[in-house]
């Protein structure tokens, strides 16, 4: 795989207490990637799960803290359980590669690092990253209003109400419903229907402003928007915005 292929705008987050590994990677990634950094497991989990990086490379020992659990604990969380993990050791043997694969991560590098062979590896996962996320937004996008469906929308409820709680900062939830549509469709046919719905998720598209913001096709003639950091004042503010636009 070529410098030219190499993903870019990937965020790799490294938790490792190695300095020289650290400065190595920093050199390998930083042209083509952002780097994030933790010396210790609580400050990497806590990255990990407020950052959600696209790939994470873990030391097997982080200040007698043992690699393969944390491994063990982001494969555990929702937040992090998709972001894959490459494990850094300064073993070769073959019983602590298959304890790392057990863990959950997705390769095993031996320190020292050989760069170019990291910077390989680490571009693969990242396309194959890149393809499953591709095929995970696709699968969760309404094919009429192109906007969120309702698996989509559980599952980002389910994930912004644990970090809301975890961090806690406030969440907002507004349920939008179209009066009267079932008489519209009635009336001026199916086809019409369709166009009012996509004319509405549209609209409704327009006021959100930050990507963490998501409108979803709740069922129906019925959507939903997660506003994740929102107080309820900033909310009532968005619905009466999107109900004069509509």
């Amino acid at each position: 795989m070529t410098d030219d292929q190499s993903p870019k705008q990937a965020t790799i987050l490294v938790i490792d207490d190695d300095r020289i590994a650290l400065d190595l990677i920093m050199l390998t990634f930083n042209a083509t990637a952002t780097v994030l950094t933790a010396l210790n497991s609580e400050n990497g989990l806590e990255i990990a799960v407020n950052e959600q990086p696209d790939l994470i490379l873990l030391d097997t020992l982080i200040q007698d803290v043992d690699g393969h659990e944390i491994c063990s604990q982001l494969k555990s969380m929702p937040e992090t359980e998709n972001i894959p993990i490459i494990i850094l050791s300064n073993s070769n043997q073959v019983e602590d590669e298959l304890a790392a694969l057990d863990k959950g991560a997705i390769d095993f590098v031996t320190k020292p690092v050989e760069a170019l062979i990291l910077k390989a590896r680490v571009a693969n996962h990242l396309f194959q990253k890149r393809d499953r996320d591709q095929l995970k937004l696709m699968s969760s996008i309404d094919a009429l209003t192109e906007v969120a469906n309702r698996r989509r929308f559980d599952e980002y409820l389910h994930l912004e109400w644990r970090r809301a709680v975890r961090s806690r900062y406030p969440i907002s939830l507004l349920m939008i419903d179209i009066d009267y549509f079932k008489s519209y469709n009635d009336t001026y046919g199916h086809q019409k229907g369709d166009e009012c719905l996509k004319a509405v998720a549209s609209e409704i598209k327009q006021h959100l402003m930050r990507p963490s913001d998501l409108v979803a096709r709740y069922g129906g003639e019925e959507f939903s928007v997660i506003l994740p950091e929102t107080p309820s004042y900033s909310a009532f503010s968005l619905a009466k915005r999107i109900w004069s636009g509509v």
